[in-house]
C-alpha cells in the first residue's frame, strides 16, 4: 500500500486487511475511517477484531490498538467504559506502559486529577522503575509544580537503586530545563558534575541544554570548563571541536581565534598523544 493513498471504504480496508492481518496501523486507519463518520460502535468492533486477529508474538501491535481503544473510550465513552479497556489491557500486556499510556492520554486531554491520580499510582506499584518517576516528574512540571517535582525526585531516589541515582538526578535536571526552570536544572546538573566529573555524556547534555536554554557566555563558560577536565585526550579533541563549531555558528573572528589558540596549547601540552 502507498503510504499516501489510505482506504476509502470498508471493503479496501477489508482487502488490505486480508493481506496484513497484524498492521495495527491499517487497523487503527480502519478506526479512523469509522471514527471520521461518528460510527463509534463500529470502530470499537474493529478494534476488538484487531485483538483477536493480531499474532499474540506482536507486541507492540496490539499494545498500539490497546491504546487507540484507550483513546477511544476516553474521547466517546464513559469512565466505565475507560475502566474496563485499561483493565483489560493490564491483562494482555506488560502494565508499566499500559499506565504510561493512560497517563499521558488523560494529561494531553487536561484530566489533571485523574492523570496526577494515576501517577501516584504508578509510583507505588513501580516503585523500582524509573520511568514511573520520570513520567510524574515530567507531568509534575508541565503542571509549573516545581516544588512537587522536587520533593517526587527525592522519594525516587529512596525508592530506586543507588547506582541510578546520578542518572536519576540528571534527568531530573534536564527536565526543569525544559519545562520548569532553566536556572534550577543548570544547577542540579552542576552539582552533579562537580561529583562526577568524568561523566563527559552527561557533560554534552548540559552543553547541549545551555546552547538551547541559556546565554552566549553560559556556553562558552561551560565549553572552558570541560576542555580542562582530567579525561581522555580524545574526549577533549571532541569537546574542542564542538567548541570551534559552536563559535563558527555564533562567534567572531577574534572567538574563533581564541579556541584554535587555546587547542594549539592543549596540543603543545599534551604532545604526541594530542597530535594523532
Amino acid at each position: 500500500m502507498d503510504p499516501g493513498l489510505q482506504p476509502q471504504d470498508a471493503a479496501a480496508f477489508e482487502r488490505l486487511l486480508l493481506a496484513s492481518p497484524d498492521s495495527s496501523l491499517l487497523w487503527l486507519q480502519y478506526m479512523a475511517h469509522h471514527l471520521q463518520a461518528t460510527q463509534i460502535e463500529q470502530a470499537r468492533a474493529v478494534a476488538e477484531r484487531a485483538l483477536k486477529t493480531i499474532s499474540f508474538r506482536e507486541d507492540q501491535e496490539k499494545l498500539n490498538v490497546w491504546v487507540a481503544l484507550l483513546n477511544l473510550e476516553n474521547m466517546y465513552g464513559t469512565e466505565d467504559s475507560l475502566k474496563k479497556v485499561f483493565e483489560r489491557a493490564l491483562q494482555f500486556c506488560e502494565p508499566l506502559p499500559v499506565y504510561q499510556q493512560l497517563a499521558d492520554i488523560y494529561a494531553k486531554s487536561n484530566k489533571v486529577k485523574e492523570a496526577d491520580g494515576l501517577y501516584k499510582t504508578m509510583t507505588k506499584r513501580f516503585r523500582q522503575h524509573r520511568a514511573a518517576w520520570l513520567g510524574y516528574g515530567t507531568f509534575l512540571l508541565q503542571q509549573g509544580q516545581s516544588e512537587d517535582a522536587s520533593a517526587l525526585l527525592q522519594r525516587a531516589l529512596r525508592s530506586l537503586p543507588a547506582k541510578e541515582s546520578v542518572d536519576v538526578i540528571a534527568k531530573f535536571a534536564q527536565l526543569e530545563f525544559r519545562y520548569g526552570d532553566a536556572e534550577k536544572g543548570r544547577s542540579m546538573l552542576d552539582k552533579v558534575l562537580t561529583s562526577y566529573p568524568k561523566r563527559t555524556d552527561l557533560w554534552s547534555v548540559f552543553i547541549d541544554l545551555t546552547v538551547k536554554h541559556g546565554s552566549q557566555s553560559d556556553v562558552r563558560a561551560l565549553f572552558d570548563r570541560v576542555i580542562h577536565l582530567s579525561v581522555s585526550v580524545k574526549k577533549i579533541k571532541f569537546f574542542f571541536k564542538r567548541y570551534l563549531d559552536y563559535e563558527k555558528k555564533h562567534g567572531t573572528p577574534q572567538s574563533i581565534r581564541a579556541v584554535k589558540e587555546k587547542a594549539i596549547e592543549f596540543v603543545e601540552a599534551k604532545g604526541t598523544e594530542a597530535a594523532n
